[in-house]
């Protein structure tokens, strides 16, 4: 039995909570064994156990990559359990700690980011490439886009595995249970509607989306010489999920703006009703994105989506495949999309059946597992490391 021990830094549960979840749901448990280091008071607790996952709180690692008072507070609890290998997710006092402990690294990197020129020049690059090839032995890219900005900043290529997210498929719904959820949420029942599930930063594109949200409550799509006709179009609305530092100053532009087809919802925790009540999702990050875990929830459930082209939405999302990509910071774009997908039933039809279709060959919580585990094994074998823990 091998025996992994996580370590997440995130005292809200963002994207690389729920991917350790899902991640631990479906592991081999005749191989493998997981627990997870978590912040104190961290909101990921409660889920954890729930599932019966061990889990042990640290001092002096919420938010935070590095600390020397993390890694110390670290380096007593890896002793103390004696891990195979720790699975680091945005720690780099958890790599610390688990190299100085001589047990094998995994480290996920969850975000993408535009990487300036002067990271990606003498020396900058070589220290940013020299901490992650001496305190990693693999580090998992959740996408195409985050292996790319590893390369940039002088990550070895071999150190490197593509792993994407995955999710199990999200909870199935009756009609009548999905009428009674539009209801709990205040949506009227023919309400087109779009739902972005996210933590409430700049960079995820909130503002865009109000932007958009404006123009479709009183426009349609663009007529065949790109204008767009006045036509108020109500039945969109746009379902804001998550909480974070920005949600007080977005609920004041709503308010403020008479932003009438947006609904906040802060935190939810039962984010399959989000998805039941929902035609599709909307991401329009121009900043982090690798692999929305909140994107592929939804495909498995066949809802397409609406995403920026930004990072690694791209890999997620195709097309006139299985949703629709505007061009990042384009809140009009954004909008045209919409009112595209809500008003040709064939192009929705077409994209949903393809939501369903590319997550089953993709994106399933099975899937990165397996993918995941193969990393591991990867470890036990070739790492000297692991034959000398503590």
């Amino acid at each position: 039995m091998i025996k992994i021990l996580h370590i997440i830094t995130d005292k809200n549960i963002g994207g690389a909570g729920h991917q350790v979840l899902a991640l631990i749901d479906a592991m081999d448990a005749s191989a493998f064994i997981a627990e997870v280091v978590v912040p104190e008071d961290s909101l990921i607790t409660p889920l954890l156990a729930a599932r019966g996952i061990a889990y042990h709180e640290a001092p002096h690692i919420a938010d935070k990559s590095f600390s020397l008072a993390g890694v110390r507070a670290l380096k007593v609890i890896i002793k103390r359990i004696r891990p195979d290998i720790v699975h680091t997710h945005s720690s780099l006092s958890g790599r610390i700690a688990a190299k100085l402990c001589r047990v094998g690294v995994v480290h996920t990197r969850h975000s993408v980011f535009p990487v300036a020129a002067w990271r990606k020049a003498f020396p900058i690059r070589q220290m940013s490439g020299f901490v992650n090839n001496v305190f990693s032995n693999r580090i998992i890219a959740v996408s195409p886009a985050a292996k790319e900005n590893l390369l940039d900043l002088g990550t070895a290529e071999d150190k490197i595995r593509v792993v994407f997210n995955g999710t199990p498929p999200a909870q199935a719904f009756t009609l009548d249970e999905t009428v009674a959820l539009k209801q709990k949420y205040g949506i009227p029942p023919d309400a087109f509607v779009l739902a972005i599930m996210a933590r409430l930063t700049e960079v995820k594109g909130h503002d865009d989306i109000l932007d958009a949200a404006k123009i479709v409550a009183s426009y349609c799509p663009s007529d065949n010489q790109g204008k767009i006709p006045p036509e108020a179009t109500p039945e969109i609305m746009i379902l804001v999920a998550g909480k974070g530092e920005n949600q007080s100053r977005l609920e004041k532009r709503i308010a403020n703006e008479g932003i009438t087809n947006v609904k906040m919802l802060g935190f939810i925790e039962e984010v399959d009703e989000i998805v039941a009540v929902s035609d599709a999702q909307l991401n329009a990050s121009y900043g982090t994105e690798a692999s929305s875990m909140s994107l592929i929830l939804g495909l498995s459930a066949g809802r397409p989506a609406i995403v920026s082209d930004y990072g690694g939405n791209p890999y997620l999302i195709q097309g006139d495949i299985n949703g629709l990509v505007f061009e990042t910071r384009n809140p009009l774009a954004l909008a045209k999309a919409m009112s595209r997908l809500k008003s040709d039933p064939e192009l929705y039809t077409k994209l949903s059946q393809g939501a369903s279709r590319v997550y089953g060959e993709k994106f399933t919580n099975k899937k990165m597992a397996a993918d995941t585990e193969a990393v591991y094994n990867e470890i036990m074998i070739y790492s000297e490391t692991t034959s000398k823990r503590p």
